[in-house]
Protein backbone atom coordinates (compact mmCIF):
# COMPACT_ATOMS: atom_id res chain seq x y z
CA UNK A 1 0.00 0.00 0.00
CA UNK A 2 1.46 2.94 -0.94
CA UNK A 3 2.08 5.94 1.94
CA UNK A 4 0.03 8.87 1.52
CA UNK A 5 3.07 11.14 1.39
CA UNK A 6 3.86 8.60 -2.26
CA UNK A 7 1.73 9.72 -3.78
CA UNK A 8 0.66 13.38 -3.13
CA UNK A 9 5.16 13.20 -4.46
CA UNK A 10 3.81 11.43 -7.74
CA UNK A 11 3.32 13.32 -10.44
CA UNK A 12 2.88 13.08 -13.91
CA UNK A 13 4.83 12.98 -16.81
CA UNK A 14 2.97 14.88 -19.17
CA UNK A 15 2.84 17.60 -16.44
CA UNK A 16 5.33 20.93 -17.10
CA UNK A 17 8.34 21.26 -15.64
CA UNK A 18 8.71 24.54 -13.17
CA UNK A 19 10.87 27.22 -13.77
CA UNK A 20 13.98 28.59 -12.05
CA UNK A 21 11.77 30.59 -9.87
CA UNK A 22 9.09 28.53 -9.42
CA UNK A 23 6.90 29.45 -12.23
CA UNK A 24 5.47 26.62 -14.15
CA UNK A 25 6.10 26.48 -17.68
CA UNK A 26 3.34 25.90 -20.17
CA UNK A 27 3.82 23.35 -23.42
CA UNK A 28 5.47 26.62 -25.51
CA UNK A 29 8.06 26.79 -22.85
CA UNK A 30 7.23 30.05 -21.77
CA UNK A 31 6.52 30.54 -17.62
CA UNK A 32 3.07 30.65 -16.80
CA UNK A 33 1.57 33.47 -15.20
CA UNK A 34 0.18 31.99 -12.24
CA UNK A 35 -1.08 34.40 -9.46
CA UNK A 36 1.39 35.41 -6.43
CA UNK A 37 4.97 34.88 -8.49
CA UNK A 38 6.86 37.26 -10.54
CA UNK A 39 8.35 36.29 -13.92
CA UNK A 40 11.85 36.67 -15.30
CA UNK A 41 10.58 39.68 -17.93
CA UNK A 42 9.82 41.85 -14.98
CA UNK A 43 13.08 41.04 -13.27
CA UNK A 44 15.25 42.31 -15.80
CA UNK A 45 13.25 45.46 -16.79
CA UNK A 46 13.49 46.56 -12.84
CA UNK A 47 17.60 45.84 -13.72
CA UNK A 48 17.92 47.77 -16.40
CA UNK A 49 15.81 50.78 -15.03
CA UNK A 50 18.19 51.42 -11.95
CA UNK A 51 21.48 51.04 -14.16
CA UNK A 52 19.85 53.99 -16.34
CA UNK A 53 18.88 56.34 -12.75
CA UNK A 54 22.40 56.08 -11.55
CA UNK A 55 23.93 59.46 -11.57
CA UNK A 56 27.39 60.00 -14.57
CA UNK A 57 30.56 60.75 -13.05
CA UNK A 58 31.80 63.98 -12.98
CA UNK A 59 34.92 65.20 -14.59
CA UNK A 60 37.27 65.09 -11.37
CA UNK A 61 36.05 61.19 -11.15
CA UNK A 62 37.03 60.29 -14.93
CA UNK A 63 40.06 62.39 -14.05
CA UNK A 64 41.22 60.53 -11.09
CA UNK A 65 40.30 57.51 -12.90
CA UNK A 66 42.19 58.23 -15.53
CA UNK A 67 45.37 58.83 -13.51
CA UNK A 68 44.69 55.76 -11.67
CA UNK A 69 44.76 54.07 -15.00
CA UNK A 70 47.70 55.76 -16.60
CA UNK A 71 49.41 56.73 -13.28
CA UNK A 72 52.62 54.82 -13.84
CA UNK A 73 52.87 56.16 -17.50
CA UNK A 74 52.81 59.58 -15.90
CA UNK A 75 55.37 58.78 -13.76
CA UNK A 76 57.88 57.81 -16.14
CA UNK A 77 57.19 60.88 -18.26
CA UNK A 78 57.89 63.39 -15.00
CA UNK A 79 60.99 61.64 -14.11
CA UNK A 80 62.09 62.08 -17.84
CA UNK A 81 61.40 65.53 -17.85
CA UNK A 82 62.96 66.53 -15.07
CA UNK A 83 66.23 64.67 -15.30
CA UNK A 84 65.97 67.06 -18.79
CA UNK A 85 64.66 69.94 -16.98
CA UNK A 86 66.60 69.96 -13.65
CA UNK A 87 69.96 70.73 -15.19
CA UNK A 88 68.28 73.60 -17.62
CA UNK A 89 66.78 75.31 -14.56
CA UNK A 90 69.73 75.79 -12.32
CA UNK A 91 72.59 76.18 -15.36
CA UNK A 92 70.35 78.54 -17.79
CA UNK A 93 67.53 79.55 -16.37
CA UNK A 94 68.05 81.10 -12.84
CA UNK A 95 71.48 82.28 -13.81
CA UNK A 96 69.68 84.24 -16.45
CA UNK A 97 66.52 85.93 -14.38
CA UNK A 98 69.54 86.82 -11.68
CA UNK A 99 71.31 88.54 -14.64
CA UNK A 100 68.65 90.24 -15.84
CA UNK A 101 67.89 91.85 -11.95
CA UNK A 102 71.54 92.76 -12.19
CA UNK A 103 71.77 94.49 -15.43
CA UNK A 104 67.94 96.23 -15.22
CA UNK A 105 69.80 97.62 -11.44
CA UNK A 106 70.16 101.66 -12.23
CA UNK A 107 72.84 102.69 -9.37
CA UNK A 108 71.75 106.55 -8.66
CA UNK A 109 74.29 108.69 -7.58
CA UNK A 110 73.03 109.73 -4.67
CA UNK A 111 76.11 111.17 -3.37
CA UNK A 112 79.43 110.93 -2.88
CA UNK A 113 83.22 112.53 -2.93
CA UNK A 114 86.14 112.52 -4.77
CA UNK A 115 89.07 114.13 -2.31
CA UNK A 116 93.02 114.51 -4.56
CA UNK A 117 95.33 112.71 -1.67
CA UNK A 118 98.47 112.88 -4.16
CA UNK A 119 99.61 112.79 -7.63
CA UNK A 120 98.46 109.09 -7.67
CA UNK A 121 95.66 108.79 -5.12
CA UNK A 122 92.03 109.65 -4.43
CA UNK A 123 89.96 108.95 -1.71
CA UNK A 124 86.78 108.23 -3.08
CA UNK A 125 83.24 107.83 -1.70
CA UNK A 126 79.99 106.89 -3.12
CA UNK A 127 75.81 106.56 -1.96
CA UNK A 128 73.93 104.14 -4.02
CA UNK A 129 70.93 101.88 -4.16
CA UNK A 130 70.20 98.64 -4.84
CA UNK A 131 66.36 97.62 -5.67
CA UNK A 132 65.90 93.61 -6.10
CA UNK A 133 62.63 91.41 -6.02
CA UNK A 134 64.05 88.70 -3.87
CA UNK A 135 66.68 88.79 -0.92
CA UNK A 136 70.01 87.80 -1.98
CA UNK A 137 73.45 88.02 -0.56
CA UNK A 138 76.09 89.77 -2.91
CA UNK A 139 80.41 89.20 -2.39
CA UNK A 140 83.13 92.09 -2.20
CA UNK A 141 83.31 92.71 -5.61
CA UNK A 142 85.72 95.16 -7.70
CA UNK A 143 84.28 97.91 -9.91
CA UNK A 144 86.24 99.57 -12.58
CA UNK A 145 85.59 103.24 -13.80
CA UNK A 146 85.86 103.86 -16.78
CA UNK A 147 84.96 106.04 -20.01
CA UNK A 148 82.63 104.65 -21.79
CA UNK A 149 83.51 106.94 -24.99
CA UNK A 150 87.29 105.39 -25.12
CA UNK A 151 87.14 102.42 -27.84
CA UNK A 152 89.49 100.53 -25.98
CA UNK A 153 88.41 99.38 -21.88
CA UNK A 154 90.54 101.39 -20.13
CA UNK A 155 89.64 101.85 -15.86
CA UNK A 156 90.91 105.20 -14.57
CA UNK A 157 90.43 103.84 -10.62
CA UNK A 158 89.20 100.77 -9.04
CA UNK A 159 86.62 101.07 -6.27
CA UNK A 160 85.41 97.69 -4.10
CA UNK A 161 81.79 97.10 -3.25
CA UNK A 162 81.24 95.89 0.03
CA UNK A 163 79.62 92.30 0.69
CA UNK A 164 76.17 93.01 0.91
CA UNK A 165 72.72 91.48 1.63
CA UNK A 166 70.05 93.02 -0.64
CA UNK A 167 66.09 93.06 -0.22
CA UNK A 168 64.22 95.01 -2.05
CA UNK A 169 65.56 98.53 -1.84
CA UNK A 170 68.63 98.82 0.13
CA UNK A 171 71.34 101.63 0.84
CA UNK A 172 74.81 100.77 -0.84
CA UNK A 173 77.61 102.99 0.76
CA UNK A 174 81.24 103.02 -0.53
CA UNK A 175 83.29 105.56 2.47
CA UNK A 176 86.21 106.79 2.19
CA UNK A 177 88.06 104.39 -0.15
CA UNK A 178 91.73 105.15 -1.09
CA UNK A 179 92.00 103.89 -4.90
CA UNK A 180 95.03 103.89 -6.71
CA UNK A 181 94.86 106.30 -10.59
CA UNK A 182 95.64 103.69 -12.98
CA UNK A 183 95.27 106.20 -16.00
CA UNK A 184 95.55 109.74 -15.78
CA UNK A 185 94.63 110.58 -19.14
CA UNK A 186 91.20 108.71 -18.99
CA UNK A 187 90.81 110.55 -15.17
CA UNK A 188 91.94 114.35 -16.94
CA UNK A 189 89.08 113.14 -19.54
CA UNK A 190 86.50 112.45 -17.02
CA UNK A 191 87.29 115.44 -14.96
CA UNK A 192 87.06 117.83 -18.12
CA UNK A 193 83.38 116.70 -18.30
CA UNK A 194 82.95 117.16 -15.06
CA UNK A 195 84.00 120.89 -14.91
CA UNK A 196 81.99 121.34 -18.07
CA UNK A 197 78.82 119.55 -18.23
CA UNK A 198 75.76 119.99 -16.34
CA UNK A 199 75.48 116.32 -16.57
CA UNK A 200 77.75 113.33 -16.33
CA UNK A 201 78.45 110.07 -17.19
CA UNK A 202 80.34 107.68 -14.53
CA UNK A 203 80.72 103.97 -16.15
CA UNK A 204 81.30 100.93 -13.82
CA UNK A 205 82.03 97.50 -15.29
CA UNK A 206 82.28 94.61 -12.43
CA UNK A 207 81.37 91.17 -11.99
CA UNK A 208 78.83 90.35 -8.98
CA UNK A 209 78.66 86.95 -7.27
CA UNK A 210 75.35 86.29 -5.90
CA UNK A 211 73.91 84.07 -3.57
CA UNK A 212 70.30 82.54 -3.59
CA UNK A 213 70.65 80.48 -0.79
CA UNK A 214 72.85 77.49 -1.90
CA UNK A 215 72.87 78.68 -5.15
CA UNK A 216 76.31 80.79 -6.40
CA UNK A 217 76.26 82.94 -9.64
CA UNK A 218 78.90 85.32 -11.06
CA UNK A 219 77.23 88.09 -12.96
CA UNK A 220 78.27 90.50 -15.21
CA UNK A 221 77.31 94.89 -14.67
CA UNK A 222 78.12 97.24 -17.12
CA UNK A 223 76.46 100.50 -16.41
CA UNK A 224 76.36 104.08 -17.41
CA UNK A 225 75.21 105.93 -14.44
CA UNK A 226 74.31 109.51 -15.39
CA UNK A 227 75.17 112.17 -12.51
CA UNK A 228 74.52 116.14 -11.69
CA UNK A 229 78.03 117.80 -12.49
CA UNK A 230 79.70 121.68 -12.21
CA UNK A 231 78.63 122.55 -15.12
CA UNK A 232 81.70 125.07 -15.97
CA UNK A 233 81.00 127.12 -12.13
CA UNK A 234 78.51 128.58 -13.55
CA UNK A 235 77.74 131.54 -10.98
CA UNK A 236 81.56 131.64 -10.23
CA UNK A 237 82.38 135.47 -8.57
CA UNK A 238 84.77 137.54 -6.52
CA UNK A 239 82.36 137.99 -3.59
CA UNK A 240 84.44 140.84 -2.28
CA UNK A 241 87.73 142.35 -2.77
CA UNK A 242 90.25 144.25 -0.16
CA UNK A 243 93.85 145.81 -0.98
CA UNK A 244 96.47 145.14 1.56
CA UNK A 245 99.26 148.09 1.99
CA UNK A 246 102.00 147.85 2.57
CA UNK A 247 102.19 144.25 1.10
CA UNK A 248 102.75 141.42 3.87
CA UNK A 249 106.25 140.02 3.85
CA UNK A 250 105.28 137.30 1.16
CA UNK A 251 103.52 140.10 -1.45
CA UNK A 252 100.41 139.70 -0.46
CA UNK A 253 98.35 142.12 -1.13
CA UNK A 254 94.97 141.57 -1.84
CA UNK A 255 92.45 139.63 0.37
CA UNK A 256 88.69 138.68 -0.47
CA UNK A 257 85.84 135.82 -1.10
CA UNK A 258 85.19 133.86 -4.15
CA UNK A 259 81.66 131.81 -4.87
CA UNK A 260 82.47 128.78 -5.91
CA UNK A 261 79.37 126.47 -6.62
CA UNK A 262 78.72 123.16 -7.21
CA UNK A 263 75.35 122.30 -9.36
CA UNK A 264 76.18 118.79 -9.13
CA UNK A 265 75.98 116.03 -6.41
CA UNK A 266 79.58 114.80 -5.93
CA UNK A 267 81.45 116.74 -3.33
CA UNK A 268 85.12 117.39 -4.91
CA UNK A 269 88.24 118.08 -2.80
CA UNK A 270 90.70 119.48 -5.23
CA UNK A 271 93.12 121.28 -2.16
CA UNK A 272 94.91 124.58 -2.69
CA UNK A 273 94.22 126.14 -5.73
CA UNK A 274 96.28 129.35 -7.77
CA UNK A 275 94.21 131.11 -10.12
CA UNK A 276 95.15 133.41 -12.46
CA UNK A 277 93.40 136.96 -12.93
CA UNK A 278 93.26 138.40 -16.38
CA UNK A 279 91.51 141.91 -17.69
CA UNK A 280 91.26 140.70 -21.26
CA UNK A 281 94.85 139.13 -22.21
CA UNK A 282 96.55 141.51 -19.65
CA UNK A 283 97.90 139.32 -16.57
CA UNK A 284 96.42 141.16 -13.37
CA UNK A 285 98.24 139.01 -10.62
CA UNK A 286 96.77 135.72 -8.76
CA UNK A 287 94.99 134.62 -5.75
CA UNK A 288 95.43 131.62 -3.75
CA UNK A 289 92.37 129.76 -2.29
CA UNK A 290 93.81 127.08 0.45
CA UNK A 291 91.91 123.85 1.64
CA UNK A 292 88.92 123.81 -1.36
CA UNK A 293 86.57 121.22 -0.55
CA UNK A 294 83.42 122.09 -2.29
CA UNK A 295 79.84 120.52 -1.43
CA UNK A 296 77.19 120.39 -3.40
CA UNK A 297 75.39 124.13 -3.30
CA UNK A 298 77.44 127.45 -3.13
CA UNK A 299 80.49 127.87 -1.77
CA UNK A 300 82.03 130.86 -0.24
CA UNK A 301 85.97 130.87 0.38
CA UNK A 302 88.31 133.80 1.54
CA UNK A 303 91.40 134.07 -0.80
CA UNK A 304 94.79 136.10 -0.78
CA UNK A 305 96.86 137.12 -3.78
CA UNK A 306 98.66 139.68 -5.85
CA UNK A 307 97.47 142.17 -7.52
CA UNK A 308 100.61 143.58 -10.02
CA UNK A 309 99.92 147.00 -9.47
CA UNK A 310 103.14 148.50 -10.97
CA UNK A 311 102.15 146.95 -14.16
CA UNK A 312 98.40 148.31 -14.41
CA UNK A 313 99.90 151.88 -15.89
CA UNK A 314 101.57 150.43 -19.00
CA UNK A 315 98.64 148.23 -19.43
CA UNK A 316 95.99 150.93 -18.99
CA UNK A 317 94.83 151.40 -22.80
CA UNK A 318 94.09 147.55 -23.16
CA UNK A 319 92.84 147.00 -19.93
CA UNK A 320 90.24 149.48 -20.50
CA UNK A 321 89.41 148.44 -23.73
CA UNK A 322 88.98 144.94 -22.53
CA UNK A 323 86.50 146.11 -20.23
CA UNK A 324 84.05 148.34 -22.20
CA UNK A 325 81.66 145.89 -22.99
CA UNK A 326 81.27 144.86 -19.34
CA UNK A 327 81.85 148.89 -18.10
CA UNK A 328 78.45 149.52 -20.73
CA UNK A 329 76.64 147.49 -18.20
CA UNK A 330 77.93 148.55 -14.75
CA UNK A 331 80.26 145.92 -14.29
CA UNK A 332 84.02 144.90 -14.46
CA UNK A 333 84.81 141.88 -16.12
CA UNK A 334 87.83 139.59 -14.61
CA UNK A 335 89.06 136.19 -15.95
CA UNK A 336 90.45 133.47 -14.00
CA UNK A 337 92.52 130.60 -15.27
CA UNK A 338 93.93 127.77 -13.52
CA UNK A 339 97.99 127.84 -12.49
CA UNK A 340 98.29 125.26 -10.00
CA UNK A 341 96.76 122.72 -7.52
CA UNK A 342 98.85 121.28 -4.80
CA UNK A 343 97.30 118.72 -1.77
CA UNK A 344 100.88 118.54 0.89
CA UNK A 345 103.19 120.31 -1.06
CA UNK A 346 102.28 117.97 -4.23
CA UNK A 347 101.13 119.19 -7.59
CA UNK A 348 98.34 117.58 -8.46
CA UNK A 349 98.57 116.90 -12.34
CA UNK A 350 94.91 115.37 -12.88
CA UNK A 351 93.34 118.50 -11.51
CA UNK A 352 95.87 120.93 -13.01
CA UNK A 353 95.60 119.91 -16.93
CA UNK A 354 91.93 120.07 -16.42
CA UNK A 355 91.93 124.11 -14.64
CA UNK A 356 94.79 125.47 -16.43
CA UNK A 357 93.07 125.33 -19.62
CA UNK A 358 89.81 126.30 -18.04
CA UNK A 359 88.71 130.28 -18.45
CA UNK A 360 86.08 131.11 -15.03
CA UNK A 361 84.60 134.48 -15.68
CA UNK A 362 83.78 136.80 -13.04
CA UNK A 363 81.41 139.77 -13.22
CA UNK A 364 80.97 141.99 -10.93
CA UNK A 365 79.36 145.79 -10.23
CA UNK A 366 82.13 148.35 -10.33
CA UNK A 367 80.44 150.04 -7.69
CA UNK A 368 80.96 147.39 -5.56
CA UNK A 369 84.43 146.86 -6.29
CA UNK A 370 85.37 150.60 -6.23
CA UNK A 371 83.60 150.60 -2.94
CA UNK A 372 85.34 147.45 -1.49
CA UNK A 373 88.67 148.85 -2.54
CA UNK A 374 88.06 152.56 -1.08
CA UNK A 375 87.35 150.87 1.72
CA UNK A 376 90.18 149.52 2.24
CA UNK A 377 92.02 152.40 2.98
CA UNK A 378 89.01 154.09 5.04
CA UNK A 379 87.85 151.40 6.91
CA UNK A 380 90.50 151.34 9.36
CA UNK A 381 92.65 154.06 8.45
CA UNK A 382 95.84 152.08 8.49
CA UNK A 383 96.71 152.22 4.86
CA UNK A 384 97.47 155.42 2.84
CA UNK A 385 95.62 155.20 -0.92
CA UNK A 386 98.17 157.99 -1.77
CA UNK A 387 100.86 155.68 -1.28
CA UNK A 388 99.43 152.98 -3.56
CA UNK A 389 98.85 155.16 -5.76
CA UNK A 390 102.26 156.75 -5.55
CA UNK A 391 103.89 152.95 -5.72
CA UNK A 392 101.36 152.68 -9.39
CA UNK A 393 101.57 155.40 -11.08
CA UNK A 394 104.12 157.86 -10.04
CA UNK A 395 102.20 160.37 -7.76
CA UNK A 396 98.82 161.28 -7.15
CA UNK A 397 98.62 164.46 -9.40
CA UNK A 398 99.51 162.65 -12.10
CA UNK A 399 96.39 160.73 -11.40
CA UNK A 400 94.37 164.02 -11.16
CA UNK A 401 96.03 164.94 -14.34
CA UNK A 402 94.70 161.97 -16.21
CA UNK A 403 91.08 162.27 -14.46
CA UNK A 404 90.76 165.75 -16.13
CA UNK A 405 91.25 164.33 -19.36
CA UNK A 406 87.77 162.47 -18.49
CA UNK A 407 85.43 165.35 -19.50
CA UNK A 408 82.22 164.58 -20.87
CA UNK A 409 81.37 166.11 -24.70
CA UNK A 410 77.93 167.22 -25.39
CA UNK A 411 76.34 165.12 -28.56
CA UNK A 412 73.25 164.96 -30.24
CA UNK A 413 71.41 163.27 -27.46
CA UNK A 414 72.21 165.02 -24.29
CA UNK A 415 71.61 161.43 -22.11
CA UNK A 416 74.66 159.98 -24.10
CA UNK A 417 78.30 161.08 -22.50
CA UNK A 418 81.51 160.82 -24.57
CA UNK A 419 84.59 161.12 -23.25
CA UNK A 420 88.23 162.95 -24.72
CA UNK A 421 90.92 160.54 -25.61
CA UNK A 422 93.29 160.23 -22.53
CA UNK A 423 96.91 160.82 -23.29
CA UNK A 424 99.87 158.68 -21.68
CA UNK A 425 103.47 157.76 -22.72
CA UNK A 426 102.87 154.53 -23.55
CA UNK A 427 102.87 152.24 -26.51
CA UNK A 428 99.61 152.09 -26.95
CA UNK A 429 98.79 155.84 -27.53
CA UNK A 430 95.70 157.61 -27.13
CA UNK A 431 92.64 155.46 -27.07
CA UNK A 432 88.31 156.42 -27.14
CA UNK A 433 87.50 155.29 -24.05
CA UNK A 434 84.26 153.74 -24.58
CA UNK A 435 81.08 153.30 -21.97
CA UNK A 436 81.39 157.23 -20.63
CA UNK A 437 78.49 156.99 -18.17
CA UNK A 438 80.11 154.19 -16.06
CA UNK A 439 83.79 155.69 -16.26
CA UNK A 440 82.64 159.18 -15.41
CA UNK A 441 81.71 156.95 -12.12
CA UNK A 442 84.27 155.47 -11.73
CA UNK A 443 86.53 158.99 -12.03
CA UNK A 444 83.97 160.30 -9.32
CA UNK A 445 85.02 157.14 -7.28
CA UNK A 446 88.78 157.85 -7.29
CA UNK A 447 88.40 160.99 -6.64
CA UNK A 448 85.94 160.75 -4.19
CA UNK A 449 88.96 158.23 -3.06
CA UNK A 450 91.90 161.06 -3.22
CA UNK A 451 89.34 163.73 -1.36
CA UNK A 452 89.62 161.83 1.75
CA UNK A 453 93.40 161.54 2.28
Amino acid sequence: MASKFQEQSHFEHDSPPASIHGAVRDESGSPSDAPGRGSDGASSNDHLQETAAAAPLTKRQKVKRHCGRFKWWYLGVGLVLLIILLPLLFTEIIPAITQDIVSSQGLPIMGGEFHALSPTELSVSLQTQLDTPLAADLDPTTLSIYNKETPDFSPFISVVLPKLHVNHKTPVVITNQTVKVTNETELVKWFDQVFDLPKVGLSVKGKPTVHLGALKMTTSLDKTIETKSLNGLNGFGIASLRLVYPPLDNGTNIKGTVNLPNAGVLTLGLGNLTLNLFSGDIKLGFVNIYDVVLPPGNNTRYFDGQLYLKELLPNLGAILDSQSAPLAAGNIELRASGNATMVNGMHIGYVEKVLNKKNLIATVPAITLLGDVIGSFTGNGSASLSDLLGDTFGNSTFIEGLLDHWKPIAGANSTKLSLKNIARSTPYGSRTIKAPATKSLLKMGLKLALAKL
